[in-house]
């Protein structure tokens, strides 16, 4: 784990978060006295899943680079606000090139021909991160993935989830129980072309506002972050993970935010990237709206506990 202090300009697997305030009539200690506001949590991500708290003897080289970012922003006239969101890189030497082309070439799938980036010599570059992560868009146009044959959805796609517990972790905000924060919208971090067969390495997710605390009172609470991907394409999870699947996929990354605000308006906290001890509870299936004759399929995105 790492918490960064450094000042953060307030600004996007599966993320969760939870919250419960406690009341100004007793002080409560901080849980930490390391800031939010900036915090970030580095990982990485394996192909198949790897759990951060059991090492491997093997040597394996991590598909991708990840960091959870927080900004903290107190507000004059109603509770702090947590923004959190999510970054992927993916190395991008040439050893790299060869790795992942090594690892997720999946020549055996026709349409992938429609979607690879292609050199002058016919080998394969790269795909699209941003199309490979994200939901929205023209299926096998504007993204990877499309719609399961045997499923009849479109269940390629990485997606953040977010609850808000009390600082025991048990007991769930009622902001998020029945409609937790979720989205599974990705955007290139730098400007520029986009398109499926544009070759970028670095991805975005939507950018997540969470309410905390009181106006003038100590408070705590816990955040709880997901990060999953819908179709694991016949990969394993780590045996100790949830047997719980996120539809045909699972669990990339999970994250606990342990925080406590102060009555002069600081969040402070820690940010524990963990084993999952349970799934998202989260129909996913339910969630991906695809009908025929659409074009594309579409979900509801929810980025803030204020949201109806």
């Amino acid at each position: 784990m790492y918490v960064s202090s450094r000042c953060f300009p307030a600004a996007v697997i599966s993320t969760t978060l939870l919250l419960a305030t406690a009341g100004c009539s007793r002080e409560i200690p901080p849980l930490s006295t390391n800031s939010l506001d900036g915090a970030n949590s580095p990982f990485e991500i394996y192909w198949p899943p790897r759990d951060p708290e059991e090492e491997s003897s093997v040597k394996v080289n991590p598909l991708l680079h990840g960091d959870l970012t927080v900004a903290a922003r107190p507000a004059a006239d109603g509770p702090a606000e947590l923004q959190l969101y999510v970054t992927i890189t993916r190395p991008s030497a040439e050893p790299d090139r060869l790795f992942w082309n090594s690892q997720l070439a999946f020549a055996d799938i026709a349409w992938m021909g429609e979607v690879r980036v292609w050199d002058v010599d016919k080998k394969w570059l790269w795909p699209n991160v941003v199309h490979l992560f994200r939901l929205p868009g023209r299926e096998r146009i504007e993204r990877y993935g499309g719609v399961d044959p045997g499923k009849g959805v479109d269940n390629d796609f990485a997606a953040v989830l977010i609850r808000k517990y009390a600082s025991d972790g048990l007991t769930e905000s009622p902001a998020t129980q029945d409609r937790p924060l979720v989205s599974a919208n990705w955007r290139p971090v730098a400007e520029g072309e986009v398109g499926g067969q544009a070759v970028v390495h670095q991805a975005r997710s939507d950018l997540f506002h969470l309410r905390v605390g009181e106006v003038g009172c100590d408070a705590r609470g816990q955040i709880k972050v997901w990060l999953i991907y819908a179709d694991f394409l016949g990969a394993k999870p780590p045996r100790n993970w949830p047997r719980d699947g996120e539809w045909a996929g699972g669990i990339l990354a999970y994250f606990e935010i342990d925080w406590s605000t102060t009555p002069a308006g600081r969040c402070l906290g820690v940010i524990r990237r963990k084993k999952p001890a349970k799934g998202t509870g989260f129909d996913w299936e339910r969630w991906v709206d695809h009908r025929p004759g659409m074009e594309q399929s579409a979900a509801r995105m929810r980025l803030s506990d204020d949201d109806p």
